[in-house]
């Protein structure tokens, strides 16, 4: 994976069941799909290879712990999160409501190209937020504009699960790249 330039055999299932889900071709109607997995089963490896593809036309790739934590440090209304006790930062993060949660999926929202596909990876702060990232940006993936969720997670039955939190899906494919 890392330095490589070929596919695990998993990773090479994976992609061909995303080049069917959000591939170039797929466009129309709502397009958002999730790749989870295992941390250290290759799923950034393979988000990033997917930009070098042609398969999904134009990519882009977004690190959306990154933005999150740029919007918490140089917004000095959400400063003084990084000063919050570990143990109890839920409760404390409720102070702020709505507003941080909208911030986010604003400034990633910018992110996304408006005809292609766009892949948020990193996602685990959006939970510490109280965020669902399969409602946050689903009316987003709409007509040409694709986004790929990458998540650190397994499938349980029907059910995703990311750490402690199940994701809340409807018809949203799921990709699970195994280890």
């Amino acid at each position: 994976m890392p330095g490589d330039d070929k596919a695990t055999p998993a990773q090479s299932k994976a992609l061909n069941e995303l080049i069917g889900l959000v591939g170039e071709s797929h466009v129309g109607g709502r397009t958002l799909c999730c790749l989870i997995g295992a941390q250290g089963s290759g799923k950034t490896w393979l988000a990033e290879h997917m930009a070098s593809l042609g398969d999904f036309g134009q990519v882009r790739y977004v690190s959306v712990n990154d933005i999150i934590l740029d919007l918490l440090d140089r917004d000095p209304l959400f400063a003084e999160v990084f000063d919050f006790n570990a143990t109890n930062i839920a409760t404390d993060l409720k102070r702020y409501g709505n507003r941080l949660r909208k911030a986010v999926h604003d400034l990633i929202a910018e992110q996304l190209l408006p005809d292609g596909l766009t892949i948020l990876d990193h996602m685990e702060l959006v939970f510490a937020l109280g965020m669902d990232p399969m409602t946050t940006w689903y009316n987003d993936a709409v007509g040409k504009r694709r986004v790929l969720l990458v998540l650190t997670g397994r499938m349980a039955g029907q059910l995703c699960r990311c750490g402690q939190y199940t994701l809340t899906r409807g018809d949203q494919p799921i990709v699970e790249l195994e280890a």
